[in-house]
């Protein structure tokens, strides 16, 4: 999910200083996700571990320990959520540094609202893109999002609209083939039938899921609407 305005210009990844942990840990910094949260504790993306550091480092979030939904500033977490560098501790859980092992944050909190996360989830074809996870439905090859095209499972011509249930993500090629037919005229089947997703769904498409996360996701209603499409 893109970053909100505020949220992506709290995160300049060079405020975090890197240099302070083992070159693996460096790595799992860019490679794991962190659920980011407004101020009235709203998921509103998730984002590298390394862009959470950076915002709790530089005082624009702080971190929420999922199990007592406390706050820590940066220092905070360091001194009650960090051991000596030989502890024994289960170590993908910790990052390293020279000196000690500092418990991996899941979730922070931003400091200024940032606003609210849409209601529900509007269709759109960016969001058909993502329900889909970038691939078409008929062929299941991957689609660039410059090349999508939305395809119409129930053909205008014949009252399909566009909405949630009647679009999918479609290759240009198999568009092509389908033309003005239902699949079953076509011969072509979808790989699964167009849902209405959940907010939560898209926002932590193609993102392992931390089990912590599971406390601060709620689905709102979601919002079916005719909008214009290809």
């Amino acid at each position: 999910m893109r970053l909100t305005g505020s949220l992506y210009r709290a995160s300049n990844p060079q405020a975090f200083p890197l240099n302070r942990l083992e070159p693996e840990d460096a790595l799992r910094m860019e490679l794991e996700r962190a659920l980011a949260l407004n101020r009235i504790w709203q998921p509103i993306a998730t984002v590298s571990l390394r862009h959470a550091l950076t915002l709790v480092f530089r005082g624009r979030a702080r971190i929420v320990e999922p199990g007592t939904f406390q706050l820590f500033s940066w220092e905070q977490w360091l001194a009650e959520k960090s051991v000596p560098a030989d502890a024994h501790v289960l170590e993908g859980d910790y990052l390293r540094t020279a000196a000690r092992l500092v418990l991996q944050p899941e979730v922070v909190t931003l400091a200024r609202f940032a606003g609210f996360p849409n209601r529900g989830v509007p269709f759109s074809r960016r969001a058909v893109y993502e329900r889909d996870n970038g691939r078409c439905q008929y062929c299941n090859r991957h689609v660039h999002k410059r090349d999508m095209t939305l395809d119409h499972v129930v053909p205008v011509s014949r009252g399909g609209g566009n909405t949630w249930l009647n679009c999918v993500l479609a290759c240009v090629p198999c568009n092509q083939r389908k033309a003005d037919r239902t699949p079953a005229e076509a011969g072509m089947a979808l790989r699964r039938e167009p849902e209405v997703p959940t907010r939560s769904q898209l926002l932590l498409r193609g993102v392992a899921v931390r089990p912590a996360w599971a406390a601060f996701l709620r689905d709102d209603k979601v919002v079916e609407a005719e909008t214009p499409g290809r």
